[in-house]
């Protein structure tokens, strides 16, 4: 596969890294970990088969061999050799077949998965690009034109799957509930700011990315003058910053930090969180860690298609 128009952020994206936090190295990988499980079910891949992440805007492919390919995810208006394709559809490309994918008009990341896997190096344990640092994926960037990408997969085999539209997501800019739980510095906040934080429908800023999401909203406040040495975070903890607008860490976000960790997304709501494009709106809800490992089990088997 030939890159002939670069997309806005397009990179090889799987699983992620895991046990290497400790050592400053972010979890990287999907943004969108059910977008890439239906993408791997549709082209006969495992689950954790790296797949293209691409956000805000796709660009353009062309196929130099021929390959079983799905889209999923954010709708990008995709066309195979400018007739409109099927997203959620496994679909046979042959050599010298253009895929397009426009802007995002649902939703903020489409995922690409392809039949096999793709002719670069694991690193780490992980195929996933981590731009940030310059390693993973493709020469450790962003893909560009120009580039090729090739797949292991000599004898392509279309399994001719679609994914039931009950498995489906459907995006919003609106109204878009998402659960946490209390974070450790939760009580540090002050009980009207508690209410705030329950209470206000925040805006996506436009300045987020794979590092984090920037929320604007009320401004919340502690209760007092607070300071703590740096701690671990993960993908999903909400920080909050002395500004009063929380940020939430997501998968290339640093290991560690200062700020005060007031939530956390539980792991069945991350997903959708990346899919609220700049602008959109979210309010929080929490729940207590009981229902959020009810919800996480009630999530993965949501993903089963069989």
């Amino acid at each position: 596969m030939q890159i002939i128009k670069s997309g806005l952020l397009t990179t090889i994206q799987d699983n992620g890294r895991f046990g290497y936090r400790h050592l400053g190295i972010p979890q990287s990988g999907v943004m969108d970990s059910r977008a890439q499980y239906h993408a791997n079910w549709l082209v006969g891949n495992p689950s954790d088969a790296p797949v293209l992440e691409c956000s805000f805007y796709g660009g353009s492919f062309r196929s130099e061999q021929r390959q079983i390919i799905a889209l999923t995810g954010a709708n990008m208006n995709p066309k195979l050799n400018d007739i409109s394709c099927k997203m959620y559809h496994s679909i046979e490309v042959q050599p010298g077949n253009m895929l397009t994918l426009a802007y995002a008009s649902e939703g903020v990341r489409t995922y690409i998965a392809i039949q096999g896997l793709p002719d670069i190096e694991s690193i780490i344990g992980s195929y996933s690009t981590y731009v940030t640092g310059g390693f993973g994926g493709f020469r450790g960037r962003a893909l560009q034109a120009g580039d090729t990408l090739k797949w292991k997969n000599e004898t392509p085999t279309d399994p001719d799957r679609v994914l039931p539209e009950h498995l489906r997501p459907h995006f919003s800019k609106q109204k878009n509930i998402i659960r946490i739980v209390c974070g450790p510095e939760w009580e540090y906040l002050s009980l009207t700011s508690q209410q705030a934080f329950r209470k206000t429908i925040y805006q996506v800023h436009t300045d987020s990315n794979r590092m984090g999401i920037r929320l604007i909203g009320t401004s919340l406040k502690l209760q007092e003058k607070f300071s703590m040495t740096s701690s671990a975070t993960l993908p999903g903890t909400i920080q909050l910053p002395a500004n009063g607008q929380p940020i939430v860490l997501m998968h290339d976000g640093q290991t560690t930090g200062g700020y005060p960790r007031i939530g956390k997304v539980i792991e069945a709501d991350l997903g959708r969180l990346a899919q609220i494009p700049p602008k959109g709106n979210l309010n929080f809800r929490i729940v207590n860690e009981q229902e959020a490992r009810q919800l996480f089990l009630h999530e993965n088997k949501k993903r089963f298609t069989t």
